[in-house]
């Protein structure tokens, strides 16, 4: 919360209620069937309560290692929430090839021939890359729990083809 402030003051400013909240919304627009990919940087907490947390929330869990995951992936409560870990994972959703890093990347996978990055780290900051297909699907930047693959993807077309080198 005090990091990230703005996008966090509907929570009042309570770190508990805010857990509580975020698990909320979460499962509202999760079910158990579907697969998140979280772009790091999940808790600034123990990882055995950040574990504990992440095991409340609907859907299978991926993870692509952020900065601040790397402590807590040490805990096997923590690790074992998600069904895999990742530093990067590139995958074709719906014929689109989609490649999330944590950190924001000025070239990519095919980005050339328009697949789209996309990236957490920067928590709602710029990166200087948003014309093209490279998105911060984080909750900083996209004020929401959760973004569906769909929108995230159709976003991201919106964006320039980045040319190669």
């Amino acid at each position: 919360m005090r990091f990230c402030s703005e996008s966090r003051a509907h929570y009042d400013n309570d770190v508990e209620y805010m857990n509580r909240t975020m698990v909320q919304e979460w499962n509202e627009v999760v079910d158990h069937d579907d697969t998140v990919y979280i772009l790091g940087d999940v808790a600034f907490m123990s990882g055995s309560d950040a574990g504990r947390i992440v095991n409340r929330l609907n859907g299978t869990k991926i993870l692509i290692e952020g900065n601040h995951d790397r402590k807590n992936l040490l805990d096997a409560t923590f690790r074992n929430a998600f069904a895999e870990v990742h530093k990067y994972l590139d995958i074709v959703y719906n014929g689109n090839k989609v490649i999330m890093f944590h950190y924001p990347i000025a070239e990519w996978d095919q980005m050339h021939r328009g697949s789209v990055h996309f990236h957490g780290h920067l928590h709602g900051n710029t990166s200087g890359l948003e014309k093209f297909r490279c998105k911060d699907v984080g909750m900083d930047a996209t004020r929401r729990i959760v973004i569906s693959m769909d929108d995230a993807v159709a976003e991201a077309l919106r964006g320039e083809i980045k040319g190669h080198h």
